[in-house]
Formats: C-alpha cells, structure tokens, sequence
C-alpha cells in the first residue's frame, strides 16, 4: 500500500513540476493544429532488448495558458502484440536554433498485461529534437513504461524510439 502512496505523491509532483516550469521556453513555431509523430522503438534495453514497437502519437500545439504544455495522444504497438493506449502530455523544455528538448508524461491501459504486471501503465520520456524543416522534425526518445506499483509485480521496461514529427 505504501508504493501506492509513494507512486500518487510523485506522480502529482511531476504534474506540478510541469506546469510550473516558465513558458520562455515556448516554441516559437506557429502550429495551428499540433504534430503527428511516428516512430520505430527498442524496448527492454536494460535487459535483452529484444522487443520492438511503432509508437504513433498526436501532440497538440503548445497551450500559451498552460506554461506551453502539449496534450498528447499516444499509442505504442509492440511486436508481440501487446498494446498501449494513452493520453499525457509534453513539455518542451530547451531550444537553441534548430535543437530542442522535451519531456513527456502519459497514463494509459495496456491491452495484456502479463509482461509490465498491471492494465494501467505510466509512460514517461525525455527526447531531443532537431527541426530539419519548418514542418519535419526527427527526434530521439529515452523512455521508461511501469505501473507505478499498482499491479502485484512492476517490472518496467526501458525504450529507445526514432521518430519523425510532421507539424500539421
């Protein structure tokens, strides 16, 4: 019970965080509806590595009133058959020119459980951008997926995804 707990109060402080952050670093890009983000993962990298995935993502424009916060939808195919549905967020955090980094939250429901231990999974990410054109970005993501210790195992997994962002 005591995870549970400990999960819910880091959680909130990550939330919080996120949305505290100033909005200087706001992306100066004028999107009008968002980008679609497509790419290839490895996931397991801490162990053998041997699982692949597609992530799919719909990331809206920054929300100027919410400290440039990105609600986000992504959806991650793994090779086995496992899916994962979830909602979240993105933050960008640094930009100089062309590069930029940012960090990602998302909370969501995987359709088999057996492997990560629980339905209800927590993805978080942290990726650095590089904007070939004004529309076409690829980017490099560091990704940890757990249940944040409301199954009755968690083990977790780490991902490396490539990705290719289209702004709408």
């Amino acid at each position: 019970m005591k995870k549970k707990h400990t999960y819910a109060v880091g959680s909130f402080a990550l939330i919080t965080a996120l949305t505290a952050l100033p909005s200087y670093a706001q992306s100066q890009s004028q999107d009008k509806f968002g980008e679609l983000k497509v790419g290839a993962a490895i996931w397991n990298v801490m162990d053998d590595a041997d699982r692949s995935a597609a992530h799919v993502a719909y990331i809206h424009k920054p929300l100027k009133r919410f400290y440039g916060i990105q609600p986000s939808a992504l959806v991650i195919w793994a090779d086995e058959g496992q899916h994962y549905y979830s909602l979240g967020a993105h933050k960008e955090l640094y930009r100089n020119g062309r590069f930029f980094t940012s960090i990602a939250f998302h909370a969501g429901l995987v359709d088999s459980p057996e492997e990560l231990g629980d339905n209800v999974e927590f993805y978080s990410a942290l990726s650095a951008h590089y904007q070939l054109t004004e529309r076409w970005a690829v980017e490099a993501e560091i990704g940890h997926i757990s249940n944040g210790g409301l199954g009755e195992t968690n083990p977790g997994s780490e991902g490396i995804t490539l990705s290719l962002r289209y702004k709408l």
